[in-house]
């Protein structure tokens, strides 16, 4: 399988390549066309989410360092940021409910005085049960970051490969009235 193309300025930073100038300045030109040239902004929704905030501040930096820092991407970055608030929200679930399960476990003594061991292992099954769901669904959220990760960048990929790797060439007008 052949490798997606280079974007321009990585060609331009390695100093070395097979291309012309004027194929560079095409394939420049056909990058910046992909952009909107409208800066990324934050909505309201993440601001006040703290935990998807945070997440935002910290892709800021890393998509203006490759220049993607673009609004065309916010919606993904954005939707991204509030699936990592969810997932650590549902991950503090699972860490107070396993948490809750210690305690119940040290209070088998007090059941078994009480003879109402039934109802202590009754206990024991729910809450497992709930710890489980709860583990499902943070590993959905997982999954869905994964896809987000992966959408992302395929999206960036698929837009690098809709650039031509050569410049259009003119048809001399002649040789097309000619037909040869």
């Amino acid at each position: 399988m052949a490798r997606p193309p280079k974007a321009a300025s990585v060609i331009k930073m390695e100093g070395k390549s097979h291309r012309t100038k004027k194929e560079l300045a095409v394939r420049e030109r056909a990058e910046k066309s992909l952009l909107t040239g409208k800066m990324m902004i934050e909505t309201a929704e993440v601001r006040n989410d703290r935990v998807a905030h945070l997440e935002f501040l910290r892709l800021k930096p890393l998509l203006k360092a490759l220049e993607k820092f673009d609004e065309i991407y916010g919606a993904g970055v954005r939707r991204y940021c509030l699936t990592k608030s969810k997932l650590d929200e549902a991950e503090k679930e699972v860490e107070t409910l396993k948490e809750e399960l210690d305690e119940l476990r040290d209070s088998r003594k007090e059941f078994v005085d009480s003879d109402d061991i039934a109802e202590y292992y009754r206990l024991i099954t729910k809450m497992q049960d709930t710890i489980t769901k709860r583990e499902q669904v943070a590993k959905s959220f997982r999954a869905e970051m994964i896809d987000f990760e992966k959408e992302y960048c395929m999206t960036i990929k698929s837009a690098l490969r809709a650039i031509p790797k050569k410049p259009e060439t003119k048809a001399n007008a002649l040789k097309e009235a000619l037909g040869v």
